[in-house]
Parts: structure tokens; C-alpha cells; sequence
């Protein structure tokens, strides 16, 4: 793997805001407003001011073609037994292509782990585009594509396939929900819909559809299907909190005909087509159990207020976010709200959701923040603001957080000094209910406490909050942690720093006095560091480890390369509290080789690691105890790396097979499955 370029299983990245109740005549008269608004975010008055944003959107996007088009001319001139899936919020579950419920592990072969693509450390301030291919890509197996049921043996290590569910040619799986005797499918006939990458890109939401299809798995051989919904809108994120699992979609009104990158002919043709819409035509539509109806109304969508002091300069795109709450114990759609402002990204605590939107202005971005109660009925509650641009795709959404009332964010302000390009800072922000407002309470660096974070040119990689201490990894040649004292909300500073080479991508907290780090080393390795943090100002490392340059691994001189999809995405990562001394966890890892006779090829591997002296932190460890080797490939990985640990046993997906061993004799291991 190259510095400074990244390969990202291609992920969906993350949200927007509103408020939407679903269903309903859209002539329906303009609900009352009240006399004097609160929070940045308004409802929509009526239908007409529906179709006015929209129509704006449309144009602002053309416009902003134009103008790129203009420049570039000029220019060329857990302790439960099992694990289950790693997240961010130990309460707040996120969608997976594989999920374990303790008996049956359920796959789904979703296109979007058949492949990846390049994503810069740091993206640009997004620009439309004309189109983006947003089709599922060529399925040549399509007849085998399935969700596999495979029942563990714990005591043994075996796994045996014991139902599938037959899967369609027009949606791929992008991950699944299990509760109770339920298993829950999210599905997109787009490709991951390209969110993230271009929030401006309307037409690539064009024509999307999401669907979401509830099993009951109670006759594990047989499942049937409970409730079926399919929406207007491209899929971006979900999450799942007790019985609710809360949808994340985008969507843009179809428009035939319109040109994003108009002739001085066609111009006069999108004008025409504007005309012509209508509040029918932009709202989406869902169809629940076969029957058809809007799934939101003009009245419930919202929209800035333009008078609010955190407004932005220019009006969004004509693209929608919905966040959808679908209740699993009554199999039925709860709440839909929208929003007609684009955002960025999507964190969720235990009692928030929080949608984030980087907003650029006369060469400075700032972030707003958006908060919506998590629950059912997904109230508007506030927003705020940091400087700075807060980025989330992959792991990075672990540089927002909530804790206790004071919510937690770490932003990046790309600047044109040379010497110096990349300014990080700590925003502390307060929920003010009364106001409807996230207000600032702190921020870091400041007059006060002036020490930046990073040394010059250092870009950010790896960022964990831990109760009221943060951990940063900033990285230009060698890597410096920092850690963050943040139990005086109000007055936040560095504690402590600490230099190593390498980075670290990932950070976990292991105990209050022990965090270990994921990252790669000076030679493009795979590293595992483990970090004592007990004295927050003093924190030293005590062990490291090279994946695959252990004593009896193979070819250890020829090692080329490797790489972990673990560093950029926390569900291929598996950890489990065993007892009071030791902590057993996994990491996949792809390890490349060259030899004059096959040329380039490389091994898929899962390395069965532990923590130990954990209750001794000074004196802890990180050791290999063996890894399972799923094989030799010539040119590509088989996919997807997912985990999982049952007592004794291992289970290694590899794309869609399965493989194990036991963790006290990791040398004979079975599969494929």
C-alpha cells in the first residue's frame, strides 16, 4: 500500500436531516408556523416553496458545472460469549454483510465487498457532475447469490450451511439486522449510490431505490418473509437501536431530459422541464407490502431558515436526505423525516442522531451539526457549528462524540501555507434545548492553550474518544499521539504526547490504561501498537507487532507488503473481553509476495491475537497465537474479512466462505465452507 493513497471497501459514508411524517394529499394546506422560529431548520411552508427549493437546487447544480467548467478552461490554458459486530457506540448496532446471533451466522453477498475504490486522505470541497454510473455492476453468478445461514459447533469449531435466502438480480445486500427470530436486509439497486464522495452529484440519485425486507427466521431452514418496503432513494446508512432501525436514504426527483451541463440550447429546455414540477413529482414515493403512497409530504420536510445566523451563504441541491425509522416489532414504517440540505456524514449516540455538513466559504470550511432525538419520532432539536471540515467516510466517524450533554468533534482546515497545510482543532458543543442550538462551549487550540495539534504538514489519521480523554494520531514521517484531558468540558488541552514510527489508523481503548493501535509501519506493514496511557501525561509504548513477520510464518524475508481492512473499517476487527488478565481479538490481513516464478501473489489470513497483563498494564503485551490462512491468491482477495469468536472457536468469512479453527489449537482449521 502506497502512502497517502487509500483503498476503501466501498462504503457508504453517511446522511442528511429533516422531518417527515409520510403519506398524505400533497394539496394539503401549509401547517401553522409559529411567529418566531428556532433552530437553524424550519418545516417547508407549502408545496410551492417545495417546488421553489427544488427548482433552486437544480439550478444551483447546472450553475456550479458552468462555473467548474469555466475554471478548468482557464486552468488548461465483548464479555457475552460471542462477538458481534464492532461499532462505535457499544448500544447502537450498524448494518453488516455478516451478523452473528450466537447460533447461525448469516452472509450476504453484497456487490459492494466484490470490489473497492481510491479515496484521498483528505476529499476537496465536493463539485457537481454531469452523471455518475451508479448501476450495480455485472453480476456473473447471479444464480448463487444468496444470504448463506451457516449454524456453529463452538465446542468443535464447525460450521454447517443450514438455509439460504434466495436473493433478486436488482438490488445488491449492503447489510443485514438480526433481532429475536428476525433477520432484517438492506438492499440497493444503486452501487453504495457514491455517497461521500460528491454530495452534489444529483444525478447520481436519480432512479435509486432501497429496499428493506424483514424475515422470520424461526424455522432457520425456512425463513419467510414478515414485511417488504422499497423507497425512492439511493442508500446511504442505517443503525439499529432496540426494536427500531433507522434508514438512511437520498433522494433527486427524476427529470428526463435535463441537462447538468446545458448547451446555450439546452438551457432553455431545462427551464422548460422545471416549469413543469410539481410537488407529486419531487416527493418519493414507498411501497410497503405491495401498495404504493408518498412516503413523505411538502409539510413535513425542512429547510433552513435563510435569517438564521448559522445559515449557509447558498441554497443545497435537489437532492433529499430521508431518515426512515422502521419498527421490527410491528413491522410497520414508523416516522419519515427529510431534509433539502445536503450534509456529509451521520454519527448516532445512545440518544442522538447527529447528521454533519461541510460547508466551504471564501477558501474556509466550517462543519454544522444536526441533531434529531433518537427515537421514533425523530424531533429536530438543534444545530451547530466548528470550524473546520469534519470527514467520516471509513473509520473516521469515530472524530465525533457524544458524552454525557457535550458533543465532541475534531475538524481539519486545509490551508495554502506550504509549511503548513493541514490545521486540526477540537470543538466542544452543548445542546441549548431552549434555543434549538448546539452551542460552542470550547475549542482547541485557543488563545489560552495555543499548542496545535500536529506538528506542521501532519494530516490526521486515527481518532478515539474514551469517556472524558481523546486520543489523536497526526502522521507526516513519524507518528505522534496526542492525548486530550477533556474532563473539564469548558477547557479542554493536550496532556500528552508521544512520538513512534508509523501510524496508527485505528484506535481501541482497552482498559482505562492501555489503548492499542492499527495502522502500518515505516515499510508499508501492517502494525499493531500497544500504548500505556495511564498517566495521561506521560504515555510511552510497550510492544509492537508486524503482522505476518512472526517466527513461522512463511517467505518472512519476502514479505512485499500488506494490508488490513480492519484500518479503515471497523467491522472486519473482532474483539472480545476474556478475563481479567487477557484479551482475545482477530485482524485480517492481506499479505503480498513476490517470487521470479508466479510473480506477484499474496496470502488472505486472519491473525488470532490477544492482550495480555492487561490488569498489569506496565507490563502488558501483544502476541500472536497463531492465524487462519485462507489461501494463495494470484491476483485479487476473495472479498469482504469478517470475524467472529464463540468461546473457543474462530470463524473467518472470506468473502462468502467460512473457514475456523480453535483458539487453543489454531494449526488445524477447517474450511472452506
Amino acid at each position: 500500500m502506497h502512502k497517502g493513497v487509500k483503498f476503501y471497501p466501498l462504503i457508504s459514508a453517511m446522511l442528511l436531516l429533516s422531518a417527515c411524517g409520510g403519506g398524505g394529499n400533497t394539496n394539503d394546506p401549509a401547517p401553522p408556523q409559529p411567529s418566531d422560529p428556532k433552530g437553524l431548520l424550519v418545516p417547508i411552508a407549502n408545496n410551492s416553496e417545495l417546488v421553489a427549493t427544488v427548482r433552486s437546487g437544480f439550478n444551483k447544480t447546472v450553475q456550479d458545472n458552468l462555473d467548474r467548467a469555466a475554471v478548468a478552461e482557464a486552468a488548461d490554458s465483548s464479555a457475552s460469549g460471542f462477538t458481534t459486530t464492532y461499532t462505535v457506540e457499544a448500544d447502537i448496532d450498524e448494518h453488516d454483510i455478516v451478523k452473528y446471533n450466537g447460533d447461525h451466522l448469516f452472509i450476504a453477498p453484497s456487490r459492494s465487498m466484490d470490489c473497492c475504490f481510491v479515496v484521498n486522505d483528505i476529499a476537496p470541497a465536493a463539485q457537481p457532475e454531469a452523471a455518475a454510473n451508479t448501476e450495480v455492476p455485472p453480476d456473473t453468478n447471479s444464480a448463487e447469490r444468496r444470504i448463506r445461514i451457516v449454524a456453529t459447533e463452538p465446542e468443535s469449531g464447525g460450521a454447517t450451511e443450514v438455509g439460504s435466502i434466495k436473493l433478486g438480480d436488482t438490488h445488491s445486500v449492503e447489510g443485514l439486522y438480526t433481532h429475536n427470530n428476525q433477520l432484517a436486509a438492506i438492499s440497493s439497486s444503486g452501487w453504495w449510490g457514491l455517497y461521500g464522495d460528491s454530495f452534489a452529484r444529483a444525478a447520481s440519485w436519480q432512479g435509486q431505490t432501497t429496499a428493506f425486507d424483514l424475515y422470520d427466521i424461526s424455522d432457520i431452514t425456512a425463513p419467510s418473509l414478515q414485511m417488504q418496503i422499497e423507497l425512492q432513494g439511493g442508500f446511504v446508512s442505517s443503525r439499529k437501536q432496540g426494536d427500531t432501525v433507522y434508514l438512511i436514504a437520498r433522494h433527486t426527483p427524476n427529470m428526463d431530459g435535463f441537462s447538468y451541463n446545458p448547451s446555450e440550447q439546452q438551457l432553455n429546455q431545462n427551464k422548460n422541464l422545471l416549469d413543469q414540477l410539481t410537488a407529486d413529482s419531487i416527493l418519493p414515493k414507498v411501497t410497503i407490502n405491495g401498495t404504493e403512497k408518498p412516503l413523505v409530504q411538502a409539510s413535513d420536510c425542512l429547510v433552513m431558515d435563510r435569517d438564521n445566523s448559522l445559515a449557509t451563504a447558498e441554497t443545497g441541491y435537489p437532492t433529499m436526505t430521508l431518515i426512515i425509522a422502521i419498527d421490527l416489532a410491528q413491522q410497520a414504517l414508523a416516522k419519515t423525516v427529510c431534509h433539502l440540505q445536503y450534509t456529509d456524514g451521520i454519527y448516532v449516540s445512545k440518544d442522538g442522531i447527529y447528521l454533519t455538513q461541510v460547508d466551504y466559504r471564501e477558501g474556509q470550511s466550517r462543519t454544522l451539526v444536526h441533531r434529531y432525538n433518537l427515537s421514533q419520532q425523530l424531533n429536530y432539536q438543534g444545530s451547530g457549528a466548528a470550524e473546520g471540515a469534519l470527514y467520516l467516510s471509513g473509520n473516521r466517524d469515530f472524530r465525533i462524540n457524544q458524552y454525557g450533554d457535550h458533543i465532541r468533534l475534531v475538524t481539519t482546515q486545509r490551508t495554502d501555507n506550504a509549511e503548513d497545510r493541514f490545521d486540526h482543532k477540537l470543538t466542544v458543543l452543548k445542546l441549548n434545548s431552549a434555543d434549538m442550538a448546539l452551542d460552542s462551549v470550547a475549542t482547541l487550540p485557543n488563545p489560552s492553550r495555543p499548542e496545535a495539534i500536529g506538528k506542521p504538514n501532519e494530516d490526521l489519521y486515527g481518532v478515539r474518544f474514551f469517556d472524558d480523554t481523546a486520543y489523536l494520531v497526526t502522521f507526516e514521517r513519524i507518528d505522534p499521539l496526542y492525548v486530550l484531558d477533556l474532563s473539564t468540558p469548558t477547557d479542554p488541552l493536550i496532556a500528552g504526547a508521544l512520538e513512534v514510527p508509523g501510524f496508527s489508523d485505528f484506535l481501541h481503548p482497552v482498559n482505562d490504561s492501555l489503548l492499542m493501535g492499527l495502522g502500518q509501519d515505516e515499510n508499508n506493514l501492517v502494525k499493531l501498537e500497544l500504548f500505556n496511557v495511564a498517566d495521561i501525561n506521560a504515555p510511552y509504548s510497550l510492544d509492537t507487532l508486524i503482522l505476518g513477520k512472526q517466527a513461522g510464518d512463511i517467505s518472512l524475508d519476502s514479505l512485499n507488503w500488506s494490508y488490513s481492512e480492519a484500518r479503515y473499517n471497523r467491522h472486519a476487527f473482532t474483539y472480545q473481553s476474556y478475563n481479567e488478565t487477557t484479551d482475545r481479538f482477530a485482524v485480517p490481513a492481506t499479505l503480498g509476495f513476490y517470487s521470479e516464478s508466479t510473480g506477484y501473489y499474496h496470502h488472505d489470513r486472519l491473525f488470532l491475537l490477544e492482550v495480555n497483563g492487561k490488569n498489569t498494564p506496565h507490563l502488558a503485551t501483544i502476541d500472536q497465537v497463531g492465524y487462519i490462512n485462507a489461501g494463495k491468491q494470484l491476483y485479487h482477495s476473495s472479498g469482504t474479512h469478517r470475524s467472529r469468536i464463540h468461546g473457543d472457536s474462530l470463524y473467518f468469512i472470506n468473502g462468502t466462505e467460512v473457514w475456523s479453527t480453535l483458539w487453543t489449537n489454531p494449526t488445524q482449521q477447517q474450511g472452506p465452507l
